[in-house]
């Protein structure tokens, strides 16, 4: 710069200006080195400068600033001292409560040094005064000194003000210290230049200890903590630190580091993360959102997701913006900054006049700082962009979870439970990734709009051949990018596909096993995987492999193009100092380039993922005024429920409606029964009630409180306390009543840990009739004011159905006081009921007492004379259950009238009442308002999942047998072998081609770039183009070379490696899956396997080939970068060892807590989705109960659990980032200071070589970064492969078929069995169900299995399937011992009627015979016989009638008709039937029993297990069993007379015993 002055002194000035420009500034000659900082003139020469060298910016006679213009660095700093510092006194002042906190002497410290610095200032100042006499009052030098004192002053009070109102330094304080001692630095090497140490030692004695005192006070403010123990009074428990972290810590993400240190030393847990900052808790974001949302709703016609989400989440992601644009400006400065470099070594070459050697060193340092800068602004922008990722997130979550509780039937019908998970899990996920790359939108135009600028002023017009490349690619690119995304789409659907087959498989596992089904949905779901999803794949590979070459080859082929305009086009030569600064740029350029279609396709799949859940948000909710809610009534007798002329239909926009002109009303105190056939619509009429129907006129009207009990009993994944008290507070007295009264307490008693069993998903762990009563307790704990009960007896055995009778629901039971409407079909009930009802095809058509309707001789006596059963015997039991029953009702009358007294306290609100008599029922008034506040939420919430942070040591106590394992996550290191696994099913010659292909294609790009070099060098030498042709042409084919190798490198990598693997492991998994016991079923919750099977085997198909591409991609890159600047400056070797050991040291810290913080992440993330399958089972009891607040609750409760591991992952990557950039840093800083050290040396060195080396320092902060990124990605994807081969290598049960013993092809030919002492558990650990069983069942017998619930009923027929295995002993089939043989041979041979029947999605003949074994006409056979032909035929399609999700749309009787004609198409004597008409009307079971006794079944063994006693009274001989024991075995006549334990039990169900 120095020569751009003219100057007196001719060469001697020149050499002086050399001189002088050393590094410090300080020189041992003295001579005249112009005018110092302390001289002044008469008269101002320029405005506000007395200086004689005026403004300059540089000095005449000294390389340096101007004495004047050496203060405008100072003067700025001062200046923002006072504006920013005002600013910050005004914040604290206002926005910041003071605490009470003692002065200590840290604080005193760092005021009297401030004060101090203040005084050493104001020597400054009156030194300045006395030097300048004549024009102090008007120079810029004092003017400056007296602003620093000023602005010093402000900077005092801040620092006063913070001490009581922060817990950390104020960002304005530490910029300003900062910025003072770097433009104070800038000024000490001026002062040295000037040689002010001998023309006035004074100043500069003052101002060197001005200087040490600053810096003192820097450090002291900055890196001094505050005392922790007086901020106690700030802190909350759990909250994260990023809320009052200093500014420098912030930018560097140091408040990480406590957390990377622990996690380094130990295993993170849970327990050990920070909580979330409050902006960021689902509960803040779901409201933002919800706000949002509704603002839409109501100013716009059709609302707009984005907007509101932009609305609720935009603030921080605006200001990201700014962060962005400075990281671009620094990223554009540095190739001009390369240019001075190369310019600055060109000038050592002989013959030319060098440079100073601070104007290098000034480079150096500059190149570095702008590398700083551009690290902190890049990684503040993506912090910001995650964060609101994580916010979108978290408010998604809990705005579909809303959402799903409102969705009424039409809203449900078009989405199953696995698409909405899926909106859930993939969509709003699409949106939070979208955050990372929307801003790219007018980012990567800008950088490019940056680049062309900068190449002009390089190259000129040439550059607008690099463009015109550019514009023919896009539409190239953009071509590729549509066919990619219709792929995508594709995918999409298939991934869909695979999860609801998958999610299917798993629910029914048990039904696949018995009916020995597993080969037909194997074989379904290979369809779905390897001929749908897979073969798509390969063709996304193929996309990504033309993509990859289209944007290797743009950068390359825009600097080749202009690169041959300018040689053709110009006289001048291509010299260095164009070339590699070109270079640079066009470097830069890839990333905006290769970034623009990545943005593209995810805004794209972004606005795919906002028009479905813009769908789902408008989708129909349930219709708010279909059911009038009104307040309790308080008199018995009073109407509670009213319809008057309702008609109603399940899908308001067809005009089929399910009830019509009902007239129905209960009273308080009332047992109304509902009765009809299957399909008749009595579950229908109580959701009618509960308004889950679309009311298509009339009125309904409901006083008070509902429980609700559905016909399949919801359980959710809890203890089954939990689920009785539902959300509750829990009451003991009133919980033992209402468990005793429910039957629960024998079941308790052999549950193996009481009511503090956890039962699994769906209630897994409970037969079908404890399910019911759980569902029942929970009904009666809840004391509402109205009871719907759908056929809650029908899962019970009779004599429990009366206990539930004479206990519950009867005239004496605990619900006498409450309004009672059963939808049922037992007939004891039928006879203690006030009023009953009988519906036939949506109508009503007869109602009245039991006695007027047994007068009228209607269709009701009709269907209760066909049970035989009369009037005598019922009374007669009736009168023998009141004498004993006498005395406890006593008791319970006085309860409830209390319990009735304090229920209206509560409803008048006399609050302090209260308090003196908690009687029973005290809460049941406060119940609802309860169940909403905290408390109690938390009490039921963290009951369902691991709890908040108390609930850890009870289990460590009492270690319970049925807990769910906590989803296993591998601690520590993923082990090698599991990548040499990988390695193996990806074909280990393709990995190796793939190799050289990698190494061959980097190795193409160097050549490219020392082949420019050395044509540059030529050029300059020659001082024109020579050759130009051929080194075109070589430099052309060395790139393309290049970018065909990539190709190779991608389509090996996709087609032979990663697809062949995970097609092998998904393959292996599903196996795996379908060979496991029913046991591992039991203990794993659905969700968990589901994980697996979507998110794992995602990760497995499309993120792990790309990651571990850009990882040796990196690896390569980095590796010949540390070469090339190694060749150049061989000093830098020297550096190579501790940069690369500090590099593994930082790695090795994250590696640690990032992979466990992923993991914790990962592991968290199964509970959410859990919940929320667990919660759309059981939507219609959720609202029923009006809970559905307490399970919001729930559901963000999780999602936070989640985002407290999520929120420090994502943060970890920045903290590393940070640090590895400034590793990067140094390398550029040592690249460029070596380089200058040499030349200045005159080793030589020339332009193009420090232009080579520095062109790839430039670009290794990039690859540094991606490489411990990538692997930590390669890390937390190949866990994905661990996941996948730890659920392949499940234990399987016995093998499918034994070769060496076959069964004969007609066995059981004679359909004997024989239990010989027989026992057996469900799994390990566990006790025996059966116990020493020994039966012998002959040839078509037909055999009975009674007794009471939990007796070991359904285990028998378990174990003659071999879904569980003997412990001891053998069944022997036809003299053939079971065990022997393989289990498919086994299964195929015996036929079930299960008692759940499990229905797939899929036709009626996928249903029926998934194998498509049969021909149609076995088919409609078998559908006459069930009975169900007349149904199917009026179905749409006929055999291939579609049936929804779990048989949605038919009833569950029909439901139990299709698994009867599945045991009639298999060919077997044997026919166990499995409890198999509990849920079916009395009339259709009575057909059922016709059709099992006609000759179709006459020579079958039939073994049945039986609730209702009066199905097997004709039974040859029946089996009773008592707690997994044979009690009694013979025929039904002899055990009556033996007055046995049968004998009591038929006496129970009221049939006559003659």
């Amino acid at each position: 710069m120095g020569s751009d002055y003219d100057f007196d002194g001719g060469l001697s000035s020149q050499r002086v200006i050399s001189a002088t420009g050393s590094f410090t500034g300080y020189h041992r000659s003295i001579f005249d080195v112009g005018s110092g900082y302390l001289s002044a003139t008469d008269k101002f020469k320029q405005p506000l400068c007395g200086n004689k060298e005026g403004w300059g910016p540089m000095s005449p006679s000294r390389y340096d600033f101007t004495p004047c213009f050496i203060d405008v660095w100072v003067a700025s700093v001062a200046v923002f001292g006072l504006f920013a510092g005002s600013i910050a006194i005004w914040w604290l002042v206002k926005k910041r409560k003071p605490t009470q906190l003692a002065k200590d002497w840290h604080f005193w410290t760092k005021q009297v040094l401030l004060a101090l610095i203040i005084a050493d200032v104001a020597v400054q100042l009156a030194i300045q005064i006395i030097n300048y006499p004549d024009i102090w009052f008007g120079d810029f030098r004092v003017w400056t000194t007296a602003l620093t004192i000023l602005s010093l002053f402000v900077i005092f009070t801040i620092q006063w003000l913070e001490h009581a109102r922060l817990r950390n330094a104020n960002g304005v304080v530490l910029f300003y210290w900062l910025f003072l001692l770097i433009a104070l630095t800038v000024k000490l090497r001026s002062l040295i230049s000037q040689q002010i140490y001998t023309k006035s030692p004074p100043y500069f004695i003052t101002y060197c200890v001005g200087f040490g005192l600053a810096l003192v006070e820097f450090f002291f403010e900055w890196l001094w903590p505050k005392k922790t123990n007086a901020y106690e009074v700030l802190v909350e428990d759990g909250e994260c630190p990023v809320e009052y972290a200093t500014v420098f810590s912030l930018l560097t993400f140091s408040w990480m580091t406590p957390l990377m240190k622990y996690g380094y030393s130990q295993f993170l847990t849970e327990e050990d993360l920070w909580g979330l900052a409050a902006k960021d808790t689902t509960k803040s974001t779901g409201e933002a959102f919800e706000d949002a949302w509704q603002y839409q709703l109501q100013h716009r016609k059709n609302p707009s997701l984005w907007a509101a989400l932009f609305y609720a989440y935009g603030g921080p992601y605006s200001l990201a913006a700014f962060f962005k644009i400075g990281n671009d400006l620094s990223a554009f400065a540095q190739p001009q900054l390369l240019r001075l470099l190369i310019t600055f070594v060109d000038s050592y070459r002989d013959g030319r006049e060098p440079q100073p050697v601070i104007k290098g060193a000034a480079i150096a340092i500059g190149m570095f700082a702008l590398a700083m800068t551009q690290t902190t602004m890049i990684h503040q922008y993506f912090q910001l962009a995650f964060v609101t990722g994580m916010r979108i997130k978290g408010g998604l979550t809990s705005a579909i979870y809303r959402k799903a509780l409102k969705l009424s039937n039409e809203g449900r019908s078009t989405k199953t439970t696995g698409d909405i998970v899926n909106y859930m899990a993939v969509d709003a996920q699409r949106l939070q990734d979208l955050t990372q790359f929307a801003q790219q939108l007018w980012s990567a135009p800008f950088q490019i709009f940056i680049c062309m600028f900068s190449l002009y002023q390089l190259v000129g017009w040439s550059m607008l051949a690099g463009i015109g490349v550019m514009l023919v690619m896009i539409p190239i690119n953009g071509f590729i990018a549509r066919f990619m995304k219709n792929l995508q789409k594709q995918q999409m659907k298939n991934k869909d596909a695979r999860s609801r087959l998958i999610a299917e498989i798993i629910n029914n596992m048990k039904s696949i096993k018995l009916y020995a089904w597993g080969a037909a949905f194997m074989n379904k779901l290979n369809y779905i995987r390897n001929d749908l999803e897979l073969k798509n794949l390969r063709r996304i590979g193929a996309g990504q492999a033309v993509a990859n070459f289209t944007w290797s080859t743009t950068p390359f082929l825009v600097s080749c193009s202009t690169f041959a305009v300018f040689v053709l086009t110009n006289d001048t030569p291509l010299t260095t100092d164009i070339v590699f600064p070109a270079l640079a740029l066009f470097n830069l350029l890839t990333f905006p380039l290769a970034v623009l279609p990545m943005v593209i396709t995810s805004i794209i799949e972004a606005s795919v993922a906002v028009g479905r859940l813009t769908s789902y948000l408008n989708a129909e909710e349930i219709q708010p005024d279909a059911v009038v809610v009104m307040p309790a009534v308080e008199e018995a007798g009073e109407e509670s429920v009213l319809i008057r002329d309702g008609t109603f239909s399940w899908n308001r926009h067809e005009n089929k409606t399910v009830l019509n002109d009902i007239n129905f009303r209960a009273s308080k105190g009332e047992l109304a029964c509902i009765v009809g056939r299957v399909g008749a619509g009595k579950s229908s009429l109580l959701q009618s009630v509960l308004g889950d129907l679309w009311k298509v006129k009339g009125e309904v009207r409901v006083h008070g409180a509902v429980a609700f009990v559905s016909q399949s009993a919801w359980i959710m994944n809890a203890t089954v306390r939990e689920n009785i008290i539902f959300g509750h507070r829990y009451d003991s007295t009133f919980y033992e009543k209402t468990v005793k009264a429910c039957a629960l307490l024998d079941d308790f008693a052999q549950l193996p840990d009481g009511d503090e069993t956890v039962v699994g998903e769906r209630g897994i762990s409970l037969s079908g009739g404890q399910k019911a009563r759980v569902a029942l307790a929970r009904a009666v704990y809840a004391r509402a004011d109205i009871y719907l009960l759908d056929d809650c007896l029908s899962a019970v055995d009779s004599h429990v159905g009366r206990h539930l009778i004479n206990n519950v629901l009867g005239p004496n039971g605990l619900l006498r006081s409450k309004t009672r409407i059963l939808a049922t079909n037992s007939i004891p009930i039928l006879i203690e009921s006030d009023c009953i009802y009988l519906m036939q095809d949506g109508e009503i058509v007869e109602k009245g007492t039991y006695r007027q309707l047994m007068a009228m001789k209607g269709l009701v006596s009709e269907i209760i004379k066909s049970t035989g059963q009369n009037d005598s015997g019922s009374n007669s039991q009736n009168g023998s259950q009141d004498g004993s029953g006498s005395e406890t009702s006593t008791v319970i009358e006085a309860e409830s009238s209390q319990e009735k007294d304090e229920f209206e306290e509560a409803q008048e609100g006399v609050s302090a009442l209260q308090a003196i008599r908690p009687g029973p029922g005290s809460s049941s008034g406060n119940m609802k308002r309860r169940a909403d506040s905290m408390a109690t939420l938390r009490r039921a919430s963290a009951a369902s999942f691991r709890g908040p942070r108390g609930k850890i040591h009870d289990e460590e106590q009492n270690p319970s047998k049925t807990r769910q394992a906590k989803e296993h996550s591998e601690q520590g290191k993923v082990k090698w072998s599991v990548y040499a696994e990988y390695a193996k099913t990806s074909n280990l010659v393709a990995v190796f081609i793939y190799l050289i292909a990698l190494i061959l294609a980097q190795l193409g790009g160097i050549g490219g770039s020392v082949w420019l070099k050395s044509w540059s060098d030529r050029n300059t030498e020659a001082g024109s183009n020579p050759e130009v042709g051929k080194y075109i042409g070589i430099y052309f084919l060395l790139g393309i070379g290049a970018a065909a190798l990539t190709v190779v490198q991608t389509l090996i990598l996709w087609i032979f490696c990663s697809i062949e693997a995970s097609r092998k492991l998904h393959e292996r998994m599903a196996t795996a899956i379908f060979r496991s016991p029913m046991s591992f079923f039991d203990v794993t919750p659905a969700g968990r396997i589901l994980n697996r099977f979507s998110s794992d085997i995602y990760r497995v198909d499309e993120v792990l080939a790309r990651t571990f591409n850009m990882l040796f991609n990196n690896l390569a890159k980095s590796g010949f970068t540390l070469v090339v600047i190694s060749v150049a400056t061989p000093a830098f070797i020297a550096l190579v060892i501790p940069l690369s050991a500090m590099y593994i040291w930082i790695q090795r810290y994250y590696l640690r807590t990032s992979r466990e913080l992923k993991r914790l992440d990962s592991v968290s993330r199964s509970p959410i989705y859990a919940h929320f399958q667990e919660s759309l089972g059981g939507i219609s009891t959720i609202r029923a109960y009006r809970q559905q607040t307490r399970f919001e609750n729930e559901n963000e409760w999780r999602v936070d659990s989640n985002l407290r591991a999520f929120f420090p992952s994502i943060s970890a990557n920045r903290w590393l980032a940070i640090r590895l950039e400034f590793i990067g840093a140094l390398v550029i800083l040592a690249a460029a200071g070596f380089a200058i050290v040499s030349v200045t040396n005159h080793s030589g060195l020339t332009g193009g070589m420090v232009g080579l080396a520095m062109s790839y320092a430039l670009q290794i902060t990039g690859s540094l970064n991606w490489i411990v990124r990538q692997t930590v990605e390669v890390e937390t994807n190949i866990v994905s492969v661990e996941r996948v081969l730890e659920y392949a290598r499940l234990p399987s049960e016995a093998p499918e078929i034994i070769h060496r013993n076959r069964p004969p092809v007609s066995w059981p030919a004679r359909g004997e069995v024989e239990f010989k002492n027989y026992s057996t558990r469900y799994r390990e650990g566990l006790d025996l169900v059966l116990k020493n069983i020994t039966l012998d069942i002959k040839s078509h017998e037909k055999i009975g299995v009674v007794g009471r619930t939990g007796a070991g009923k359904s285990s028998l027929t378990l174990a003659l399937f071999r879904i569980i295995e003997a412990a001891t002993g053998e069944i022997d089939i036809d003299g053939l011992n079971t065990s022997s043989i393989g289990l498919l041979d086994l299964r195929r041979r015996l036929a079930i009627i299960p008692q759940d029947a499990a229905l797939f999605e899929g036709s009626i003949r996928d249903n029926l015979d998934p194998g498509h074994v049969h021909d149609d006409t076995e088919l409609w056979s078998v559908l006459e016989h069930a009975r169900l032909k007349d149904h199917v035929s009026s179905m749409e399609g006929g055999l291939e009638a579609k049936i929804h999700e779990g048989g949605s749309n038919l009833s569950q009787g029909q439901r139990q008709l299709v698994s009867l004609a599945r045991a009639l198409l298999t060919p077997s004597n044997i026919l166990v039937l499995d409890e198999a008409t509990a849920a079916v009307d009395v009339q259709t079971d009575a057909l059922l029993q016709t059709t099992l006794r006609s000759p179709l079944f006459a020579n079958r063994t039939i073994i049945t297990v039986a609730h209702r006693i009066n199905t097997i009274l004709d039974s040859d001989r029946v089996v009773v069993l008592d707690k997994g024991e044979v009690a009694e075995f013979d025929t039904p006549q002899n055990l009556i007379k033996k007055q046995g334990m049968f004998y009591s039990l038929v006496k129970e169900a009221g049939l006559d015993t003659e």
